[in-house]
């Protein structure tokens, strides 16, 4: 949803709503526009200025009820759990987790996409890293087909902190990369895993790469030499959800138009507090 006004935006950083992002119209300045700056820098939310005919189209796809004065902002309504959290549950579940953390995807179709082929495939939750990724806004949840409503999501401010932290409490760490000299199909995706995406043009961070325990790739025969990335990612899942044949035995099936009435019923109890 989106808010606006100096002090409403001012006083929702300060009490840590989820506040993905600030637009502020061009030509804005005084006190009230410095202390939303200042605060939102201290507290890792982007800023960004638009000119006038896109801050009046935003004006009207927000549907503002009052005056703007110059400023409006994003509240994610996704709520945000911690990785920790997902993992836990997955044990308690008596499964072997099976999660996918995302490097710098940009692109929120591209988003939305990965996230609709996760919930799809029965993985346990999703990480994302902070920096450079759009958050879970409209266009991301559209895309997901409603799929980030029902996934447990987390986001990192460091992804590949979190990555050898979760590695270091027995998780295997697989990274999907065109430099991966052994193939998808190869590695066991049965143990407890973090399957890690890459951003749609540079692939995953060298700090990122460096925290998996292995790279993987997937064979390509024709002239083309990638898959684009949501594409790429739901290959990889699925090949985990065709090895742990017996689990997904019970699972409902997804299908173009979406999933089946029981798989919002099958992920009700996932972890729904432990918010950031």
């Amino acid at each position: 949803m989106y808010i606006n006004g100096r002090n409403a935006v001012l006083e929702a950083i300060r009490a840590g709503e989820r506040v993905e992002k600030v637009f502020f119209l061009y030509g804005t300045e005084g006190e009230g526009s410095a202390a939303i700056r200042k605060i939102a820098k201290e507290k890792g939310v982007p800023c960004t200025v638009i000119d006038k005919e896109r801050f009046r189209r935003l004006e009207r796809k927000a549907r503002l009820k009052t005056r703007s004065q110059g400023v409006v902002a994003w509240i994610n309504p996704i709520f945000y759990v911690e990785i920790d959290d997902i993992v836990t549950l997955a044990y308690e579940r008596g499964r072997a987790p099976l999660l996918v953390a995302m490097d710098g995807i940009t692109d929120p179709r591209n988003l939305g996409a990965v996230i609709r082929s996760a919930e799809c495939a029965g993985l346990d939750g999703i990480v994302f890293s902070r920096d450079g990724s759009p958050g879970i806004n409209d266009v991301v949840v559209k895309t997901s087909a409603g799929a980030a409503h029902f996934m447990p999501i987390a986001r990192a401010d460091n992804l590949a902190h979190i990555l050898k932290r979760t590695r270091d409490s027995g998780l295997k760490v697989v990274g999907l990369d065109e430099r991966g000299e052994q193939s998808y199909t190869e590695i066991d995706l049965t143990e407890p895993t973090v399957i890690v995406i890459g951003n749609e043009g540079k692939g995953l961070s060298r700090a990122v790469a460096n925290a998996c325990d292995k790279l993987i790739s997937i064979p390509m025969m024709g002239k083309i030499s990638s898959l684009n990335v949501s594409v790429a990612a739901g290959v990889v899942f699925f090949e985990a959800l065709r090895q742990r044949g017996e689990e997904a035995k019970d699972r409902s099936n997804c299908t173009s138009s979406g999933h089946q009435a029981g798989a919002q019923a099958d992920r009700d109890d996932r972890p729904k507090e432990g918010l950031r």
